[in-house]
């Protein structure tokens, strides 16, 4: 298939890329605490690993901006292990950062022999192949994958997930790619974007391990189409935030099955006559649906992005790696 952009065509790699992840056999050890360091969506990447490492495994874990590691460092124990992630394997902050880790370093990456490889004790690769979009896609996602395997992995050897739940889990990871491909074949996205070409504030929220994903939403907004998106917890939202919402600004609402909780904000926002778009991801279980829910964003800053006549591949001021 033809794609007019490289980021619709590593939006459309990613079930391929998820496919190529889920055989493969990782590990970090058993620690006793893990920390997290990276910046932008690499952080958010990190956010759903800090999610599933102590809602999955159990494990106490801790996410910083690398750039604000540098000034407050996570604290570590004997059996710390601190995890960098970074796509290109040079993001200057978050190299300094992992210079000053005392711990275990083990680094994610996608970039073959980069510097952080040189840090690290242990290198994983997310293997997402060449990503020439400046915005990232794959790559997130191939972190995204790479927590899933390691939490259920920690699990298990913890046992906190019995082998009969543990193979549960795998089998789900391994339907992901599918659902995906499915997904991507029809959806109605763009309609979507055409309703929100001329709007220039959204909130997104999102609840439990979507709350990243409403940050990883927010951040794709403003790469690719410089619309100033904010990510929010739903309920956080409430309490002060709402306050910004006229009628002109969306709420675009990361809905997974039987929640509560999100409910609650959207019939509050609906209650005060403000507009609500609802991003779904009801046909899979909560627990695996970032990998839906964040491709959604991802085309919607892709098609909001084009209809703005903007280079989507190449967004002013930002560049692929951030090295100073």
């Amino acid at each position: 298939m033809n794609f007019p952009h490289f980021m619709l065509k590593e939006i459309h790699e990613q079930p391929d890329v998820i496919r190529d992840q889920i055989d493969r056999v990782i590990s970090i050890g058993l620690p006793d605490r893990i920390n997290i360091l990276a910046c932008g969506t690499s952080l958010h990447a990190g956010l759903v690993g800090q999610f599933l490492f102590e809602q999955i495994a159990k494990i106490p874990t801790q996410v910083r901006s690398s750039s604000e590691s540098l000034c407050a460092p996570l604290l570590e124990t004997p059996n710390t292990i601190t995890i960098a992630i970074t796509q290109s394997g040079e993001t200057a902050d978050t190299l300094a950062a992992l210079q000053q880790v005392q711990s275990k370093r083990i680094a994610i990456t996608n970039g073959i022999d980069s510097t952080i490889t040189k840090l690290a004790e242990d290198t994983i690769y997310t293997n997402a192949g060449e990503e020439k979009s400046v915005a990232a896609t794959k790559t997130f996602t191939s972190q995204l994958i790479l927590f899933y395997k390691l939490a259920f992995q920690i699990a298990h050897w913890n046992q906190k997930l019995s082998d009969r739940e543990f193979a549960a889990q795998v089998e789900a990871l391994q339907q992901i790619p599918q659902q995906l491909e499915k997904f991507l074949s029809n959806n109605t996205i763009a309609e979507i974007a055409q309703s929100l070409k001329e709007t220039r504030d959204l909130i997104v929220l999102g609840t439990g391990i979507n709350c990243a994903i409403a940050l990883e939403g927010a951040l794709k907004l403003k790469e690719a189409t410089y619309t100033h998106a904010e990510g929010y917890a739903a309920g956080e939202f409430l309490h002060g935030s709402i306050a910004v919402l006229d009628s002109q600004i969306p709420t675009l609402a990361i809905v997974t099955e039987n929640n509560i909780r999100m409910q609650k904000t959207i019939d509050r926002i609906r209650a005060n006559g403000n507009r609500v778009i609802e991003i779904e991801a009801r046909t899979i279980s909560e627990l695996f649906s970032p990998f839906l829910t964040v491709v959604q964003l991802q085309l919607l800053a892709y098609h909001l992005a084009i209809l703005r006549g903007i280079d989507v591949d190449r967004p002013r001021n930002i560049t692929k790696s951030l090295t100073t």
